[in-house]
This record gives C-alpha cells, sequence and structure tokens, in this order.
C-alpha cells in the first residue's frame, strides 16, 4: 500500500484563475504591512529579550519626533527610554509576564506649550504552548478627544465656582457695600437735619465718619474689581519660568521685611525646576504665599520657609512650608480661602491674601490645599497639570 507525499504549502500551486500560495502569502503580509501602517495607533512589537522585532510607521514618527532617534529592528527597546522611566516601564513588564493589560494615559507639552495627550497600552502575548513570545506596545494620540473632555470639566468647575463667586459678592454687598452706606445716608441726614444746632467740633466728627464709610466702599470696589480681573480668562502670553529666578524675585520684593526678621527661605527643586504658565499670576502666588509665612510667623523664632516642588506622574507639586503660628483647621478649614476671613487679628490685614492665590492657582488650572496645626506651622500643597 503506497501513500502520496503531500506536497508543502510552498510547493502548492493553482492553475487558471488561482495564484501560487507563496504569492498570496505575500500579498497577504502586504495588505497586513498596509493595515497596519495606515492605523491611528503606534506599534512596537518586541521580545522577551526587549529587542525590537517590527514596528508601523506612526511608531517610526513618534520616536523620532520625541526621542529624536529612529526605531531600528534589532534594537534595544530600553534604549528608547530615559533611565527613571525604565524603572517605570520594568514593572509594567513585570505585570505582562504575570498576564495583566496594562493601559493608561500621558501627556506631554511642545516647546510651543501645546499639550499632546497618547493613550499607552502594553500587551502580552504568547505562543501556542501559552508562553510568553513577547510584547505590543501601542500609543495613540487622544489629544482631540482628551482636550475636548478637559474643556468641558473646565467649564463645568467654573461654572460651580461662578455660583460660588456670586453668593461671595452677595454677601460682600450685604455687609461690606450696604452697612457703610447706611452709615453715610444716616449721617448725612443728621447734618441735613441737625447741622444749624451742631458745634464745630461735632460736625467734624460727622464728616470724619462720612469719609471713612466712603473709603470703606472704595476699598471693597477695588477689591471687588480685582478679583473680577483674575477671573477673566487668561489671555497673557505663557512662558518657561525656573522657580529659582521666581523666589529670587520674591526675595528681592521682600528684601526689608526678611532682613529685618531674620527670615530663612530654603528651596529645593531638583526634582523639577521649571513650569510652562503664566509669569504674573505665578510671580503673585509665589509672593502671597511667602509674605503670608512671614505675616504670621512666631514672634520668639526666626522664619524659615521651605519651598519644595516634584513631579507626581504627569503633575507638579509645589509645597510652602513654614514654622509660623499655624492655624486651628477643625475650625477654619471652611473658610482659609474665602474672602474676608481672617483668623488672627493680632496682625494686620483684610484676608484677601489666600483668596487670591486660591483664585490664581485656579485660573492657571491647579488645586491647592493646606495641612496646618495649631502652633506647629503651615503647609500649602499647590498641583498642576
Amino acid at each position: 500500500m503506497s501513500f502520496r507525499k503531500k506536497r508543502s504549502l510552498y510547493e502548492v500551486t493553482n492553475t487558471k484563475n488561482h495564484i501560487p500560495n507563496d504569492e498570496a502569502l505575500k500579498k497577504s503580509e502586504a495588505n497586513l504591512r498596509t493595515i497596519f501602517d495606515n492605523t491611528d495607533s503606534a506599534y512596537i512589537l518586541f521580545d522577551t529579550n526587549l529587542q525590537i522585532l517590527s514596528f508601523n510607521l506612526l511608531a517610526q514618527k513618534y520616536s523620532e519626533q520625541n526621542n529624536k532617534k529612529p526605531l531600528a529592528i534589532g534594537r534595544y527597546i530600553n534604549e528608547y527610554f530615559s533611565a527613571e522611566r525604565w524603572l517605570l516601564i520594568l514593572e509594567i513588564l513585570k505585570k505582562l509576564a504575570a498576564g495583566e493589560t496594562v493601559s493608561y494615559e500621558m501627556s506631554s507639552i511642545d516647546d510651543d506649550g501645546t499639550t499632546n495627550w497618547h493613550h499607552i497600552r502594553w500587551l502580552n502575548v504568547k505562543n501556542n504552548d501559552n508562553k510568553n513570545w513577547g510584547y505590543i506596545l501601542t500609543n495613540k494620540d487622544i489629544t482631540e478627544t482628551k482636550t475636548a473632555t478637559l474643556e468641558r470639566e473646565r467649564i463645568t468647575n467654573d461654572l460651580t465656582q461662578h455660583n460660588r463667586d456670586l453668593e461671595q459678592f452677595t454677601y460682600i454687598i450685604s455687609h461690606n457695600l450696604r452697612a457703610p452706606v447706611a452709615n453715610i445716608l444716616g449721617l448725612a441726614n443728621i447734618l441735613k437735619e441737625h447741622s444749624q444746632g451742631m458745634d464745630v467740633e461735632t460736625q467734624q466728627e460727622v464728616i470724619d465718619r462720612i469719609f471713612t464709610s466712603t473709603k470703606n466702599i472704595d476699598t471693597t470696589i477695588k477689591d471687588l474689581n480685582q478679583i473680577l480681573q483674575t477671573r477673566k480668562p487668561i489671555g497673557r502670553k505663557k512662558e518657561k519660568i525656573e522657580f529659582e529666578h521666581m523666589v529670587d524675585a520674591v526675595k528681592t520684593s521682600l528684601r526689608n521685611i526678611t532682613a529685618l526678621e531674620k527670615v530663612t527661605i530654603n528651596c529645593d527643586f531638583t526634582s523639577v525646576d521649571s513650569i510652562f504658565t503664566t509669569r504674573s499670576y505665578l510671580y503673585s502666588i509665589f509672593y502671597n504665599l511667602t509674605s503670608n509665612s512671614i505675616k504670621y510667623r512666631k514672634t520668639d523664632v526666626p522664619p524659615l520657609i521651605c519651598i519644595t516642588s516634584q513631579k507626581i506622574n504627569d503633575t507638579i507639586e509645589l509645597r510652602f512650608k513654614d514654622n509660623g503660628k499655624g492655624i486651628d483647621l477643625d475650625k477654619n478649614a471652611e473658610d482659609i480661602f474665602g474672602l474676608y476671613k481672617r483668623f488672627d487679628t493680632s496682625v494686620e490685614g483684610k484676608g484677601m491674601g489666600l483668596f487670591m492665590v486660591k483664585t490664581q492657582v485656579a485660573a492657571l488650572g491647579g488645586s491647592i490645599h493646606i495641612e496646618s496645626k495649631l502652633g506647629e506651622g503651615t503647609e500649602f500643597i499647590l498641583q498642576f497639570n
């Protein structure tokens, strides 16, 4: 009994309308490559030895733009990451080897300040024996979608903040404007009805009170105007600002008081030394937080202010910590950043500084919160995306 020997796949050819199978495979591979190169995601395939096996045109484009280095088959994937970043990638590879799929969003800033967003996925590739064969890294540009989402969130937050502002302004009008107006009306009526019977000293006292009430109204209107100016959309130029330079500018402005009170300002910006933002707003934030720490210092201890920065994922965090009097947050937490809210009447002020800081931080797209204990100093934590 004989058996006809089976021909291999590459030996099989058909006649007439059929294409030889090796040509069919080449055509199929070309079609797949066309799809691979025209997708909206970048793909890189590399083996367990971390050597690149394949990639598409978009991956090459991203590498040349971001790494200034072209991808090449046979090169090791770790060559395209910084040493710091590679430590995080190693943790991701451990998860992949355990069968997990890892995905996350990342942002980057161009030289012109434009923020780009990408969705990153890491996939594990197994062979027929279910053994780890390699990895796939995908990178999809989601800037348009992400920007729209962030814009919706910004509008929602702005509306919420505007509602709070309206409540705040209503309170100001009721107390800070209506009271002095009522005083002026009452005093003016006294002058009108009783001026002939008044002595000069009494008339002068009434006039002085009218002047004081008028001045209070003027101060309140100026404060409201300052707040409204801060609430306007930022049209000022954004630029790269070195934190060290900003601190130097604040030290120059506060030179007299820092020398008089023997203030020490320590800085550590080794983690991240700059930010891309609006200079005038950032200066105001640094100035107000520094002067606030000096203002609420302990009387028996020279003020010490520590300003530090760090990068947490895509967030820049700034911390302003002092050794001052501190604040009782159990009593005052809700009013810390309120307008005209004061917790230490032994120091001159009107409760505008921290309100303006929070307003300007929000205008720059950031957030701020406070940690403090009475008698143990205060720390303000600012975060910017």
